[in-house]
């Protein structure tokens, strides 16, 4: 083939390709819009006379009405909420209202409360009286203005307005690719142009290859820094769409916060306080803000990707390093989790360090005092990030006796040196222990109550452990190939060690006093990812190379398929909802507006940059009270105002997001 024809038809694959991409997400578009856009909750509280009057209209790809419900008020309040969830690509809201009641309807209303994502925008009165309208038929149109959830740079290139609740160009593009290399059944033509092209550059990819391949290590390198940075990428990716829960608005309020003392690290017990410290001096350098906390974890959760490369380097090979770093770069469940101001992602990162070091004592047949020093470091650390790290240091120990007795490599001078290091591990909890644990958590009955005793699901699993060790025991000389982590040893055997113990030892514990909690469990995630990519790469590098391909692939697929649907952590509506709450009650100061609020929140109004309303107390007058979803579940709040002598038939429902609330309650004086 002459140059220009193969250049002619790289060019028309390229073309294919891109055409087809359109074609493809054109069909996607209806099940793609939730990946890229976030729900829109519009809430207008307004008389109910005029509740009829008002409509709403919404531009995007399609232009359509938009059906208003009364979500709450009965006939005893004046006022009702009009609420819509309004999902699919949006690029304005219009307020319609009658031409001859025009005034009259935008006088009646109390306010507008647009809720896109975890993000508010809201209107007072003031701000809707001054809307400029627009007749359009029998009704006046009045563009709500300053919406919008995110910057686009690709819609003003493309000559559109962009949409007002758009997660932004990089999630877009991150959310196609995704969904392009898990299911290459909707995107056929354009993978039938990618095989197409592949063939084409067949020669030029091969000398790619021989290139880097007598360069090695500087293959492997850039191979590692392309994988870490997709992680850093798909972490960073809306990493401050999900507001924080109750537990992450702890750690930046109270634990980690740099205006209290620093015993305040030393505060939850059930946590030790490692994170909390690394969280304070970060906040200190860098600020104290939900930003500044997320992106720490985003830092953590790139690094950890680099931890279990370097382990698997250095114990196993290459191949092995880097398919483990790529699961680890993609997986939803850890992009969750370093998202999230909670220490499980810092317990992932230092994992792998404790067992490199770990290893390295192993292989050693005289491990001298530098070699306990590198393993006590990190196993400190761990212990005093969560107590779910002592579990995984005990079961160390556990393995070196029954490593040291299997190997005939036993020595009573090794033993007892890694027992004194072991016992030096467990002193340095003592300080947490002392001020906080043992009184507030051991001895304390209410502590943890929320973690139920172990269901079906966990029993089974610890019965069907110990039955899987055995047979791996009886099947690893045929089955399982040796992977060499020094002159003696399995890989593959000390991860079924150390996570049958870990698992067993949660559980013998929670039958007496409940510990095992699925999230408490990611600390065995480095293990399994480890396990799984050396298997493959054993299975891919013998005969059994299409087995161990479809396998890797089939992983990959799973794995990065969970990028949405399989998060770790958590997320609340406490920032959105405590928004809505001070701008509303700025919107209206000669009412007396009153908050039913727990004294530990004051400090994390402090944090958003807002302060509290007068707390509510039994007897108080007020005009307003306001109640936030964060403090509990809807049934909750109910049972909050009804022992505070409130009926349910005051409350107005502010929706916040599809499943949560902020509770608007009415005086009975300021009704009448």
């Amino acid at each position: 083939m002459k140059a220009w024809q193969k250049t002619a038809l790289i060019v028309c694959c390229f073309l294919g390709m891109g055409i087809s991409i359109l074609y493809h997400m054109h069909d996607e578009a209806a099940r793609f819009t939730a990946r890229l856009n976030a729900p829109i909750h519009l809430n207008i509280e307004i008389d109910r006379y005029h509740a009829s009057y008002i409509s709403i209209t919404t531009s995007g790809i399609r232009n359509e009405n938009t059906e208003l419900s009364i979500s709450s008020g009965n006939e005893r309040l004046h006022n009702v909420i009009l609420h819509s969830e309004i999902t699919g690509f949006v690029q304005g809201l219009f307020l319609h209202v009658p031409n001859k009641t025009a005034m009259e309807s935008l006088n009646a209303i109390d306010g507008i409360s647009i809720f896109i994502g975890n993000r508010l925008f809201y209107f007072s009165r003031s701000d809707i009286i001054t809307l400029q309208g627009k007749e359009q038929d029998s009704s006046i149109v009045y563009k709500l203005p300053g919406l919008r959830y995110n910057r686009s740079l690709i819609t003003p290139l493309l000559g559109s307005p962009a949409f007002i609740n758009y997660y932004g160009d990089l999630n877009a593009a991150i959310q196609i690719f995704v969904l392009f290399a898990t299911r290459p059944d909707r995107f056929i033509i354009t993978w039938i142009f990618i095989i197409f092209l592949f063939v084409l550059l067949r020669d030029n990819i091969m000398s790619i290859y021989c290139c880097l391949k007598n360069k090695r290590y500087f293959a492997d390198l850039l191979l590692l820094g392309f994988i870490t940075l997709i992680g850093f990428i798909f972490r960073l990716n809306g990493y401050v769409r999900y507001s924080s829960w109750s537990d992450e608005l702890y750690v930046v309020a109270v634990a980690s916060n740099p205006a209290l003392p620093f015993l305040a690290t030393f505060g939850d017990p059930g946590n030790p306080p490692f994170y909390y410290v690394l969280l304070r001096f970060w906040f200190i350098i860098f600020g104290w803000t939900e930003q500044s906390a997320r992106l720490f974890s985003v830092l953590i959760g790139t690094a950890s990707i680099i931890s279990l490369y370097v382990l698997l380097k250095r114990f196993i090979n290459g191949k092995t390093a880097l398919l483990a770093a790529l699961y680890m770069a993609i997986s939803g469940y850890l992009i969750g989790y370093s998202q999230e101001i909670r220490n499980y992602i810092l317990v992932v990162f230092l994992v792998p360090i404790v067992v490199y070091n770990f290893i390295h004592i192993l292989r050693t047949s005289n491990p001298g005092f530098t070699h306990m020093i590198r393993y006590l470091i990190p196993s400190i650390l761990l212990v005093n990030t969560h107590y779910y790290g002592s579990l995984f240091v005990f079961a160390n120990f556990l393995f070196f006796v029954a490593y040291s007795v299997s190997a005939k490599s036993f020595s009573l001078k090794n033993t007892v040196l890694f027992f004194v290091g072991n016992l030096i591990i467990a002193a340095s909890l003592l300080p947490f222990f002392i001020l906080t644990a043992f009184s507030d958590a051991l001895l304390n009955t209410d502590f943890n109550t929320w973690i139920s005793s172990p269901g079906r699901k966990y029993m089974l699993m610890a019965a069907i452990i110990p039955f899987l060790a055995i047979l791996y025991i009886f099947l690893r000389k045929s089955v399982f190939k040796k992977i060499n982590i020094g002159s003696n040893g399995y890989f593959i055997g000390y991860v079924i060690f150390v996570i049958s113990v870990v698992f067993l030892i949660a559980f013998g514990v929670s039958m007496y006093r409940p510990i095992l909690v699925q999230r408490y469990l990611v600390i065995l995630y480095p293990l399994l990812i480890a396990a799984f990519s050396a298997i493959f790469v054993h299975v891919l590098s013998s005969r059994s190379r299409v087995i161990g391909a479809i396998c890797s692939i089939f992983m990959f697929s799973w794995i990065l398929g969970g990028y949405e649907s399989a998060r770790g952590g958590s997320s609340g509506v406490y920032h959105e909802s405590l928004a809505f709450i001070a701008q509303d009650a700025a919107a209206h100061p000669t009412r007396i507006s009153m908050e039913i609020l727990p004294l530990s929140f004051y400090r994390v109004a402090h944090f958003y940059g807002y302060e509290h309303l007068q707390k509510y107390f039994y007897g108080d007058d007020y005009d307003v009270l306001y109640l936030n979803p964060s403090h509990g579940s809807k049934e909750e709040m109910f049972d909050t105002i009804e022992r505070l002598g409130i009926d349910r038939d005051r409350v107005l429902k502010i929706h916040v997001n599809r499943y949560s609330s902020v509770f608007k309650i009415y005086s009975e004086n300021f009704l009448n």
